[in-house]
């Protein structure tokens, strides 16, 4: 389902991200994106680039289709779990149900979501920092654990309700190792 590697060989920094968003806004339909994972990071001023460019959006996949093959892009996947597009040699992944890599979000993880701005009719979000560093622990490859560290510190993240919260998701996740993940990344943590 999801790749250990980089998805994109150079990283896309914040101007990167900018001009795919343009591109969606001058579209004109009314969308609702959420940065996730690597995206939200850069969108959020933690880190200068990514090379993973992810979104969650509450659109439809019918929609997201058709506005992305408008704008240029080539869809290379068309699952429902991570529907993969391509703008020329850049790879953007949408997820779409509010599920990631494997975790069903919590029902209040829009209202916690972050408002960045509106571009014309695309209302920009950053996914909450608490459901992503989740999304992060689930795949927990050491990039992962680097990046859920830097969100504890910088957003200054309350390590008892990231574990809560985690453990109530993590319950119904059909991720593997669920506890072992959340206890590597607290070890990691701890370190620092």
């Amino acid at each position: 389902m999801y790749e250990n590697n980089y998805k994109n060989p150079i990283g896309a920094g914040r101007a990167g991200l900018e001009s795919f968003l343009q591109l969606i806004a001058d579209l004109d339909e009314e969308i609702e994106l959420f940065a996730i994972g690597g995206t939200a990071m850069v969108l959020g001023g933690i880190k200068e680039s990514t090379k993973d460019i992810d979104f969650l959006t509450t659109s439809s996949p019918e929609k997201i289709r058709s506005m992305l093959t408008l704008a240029g892009l080539n869809e290379k996947n068309k699952s429902r779990l991570c529907n993969t597009w391509h703008l020329n040699d850049t790879r953007i992944d949408i997820f779409f149900d509010e599920f990631i890599l494997g975790f069903s979000l919590p029902d209040d993880w829009k209202s916690l979501s972050k408002r960045l701005r509106t571009i014309g009719r695309l209302k920009l979000f950053i996914l909450n920092w608490y459901d992503i560093i989740i999304t992060k622990i689930a795949r927990s490859e050491r990039r992962d654990i680097e990046d859920c560290i830097a969100i504890i510190g910088h957003e200054q993240i309350d390590f008892q309700k990231l574990k809560k919260r985690y453990y109530l998701c993590a319950d119904t996740a059909i991720i593997s190792d669920y506890d072992y993940k959340f206890r590597h990344m607290e070890s990691q943590w701890k370190k620092k």
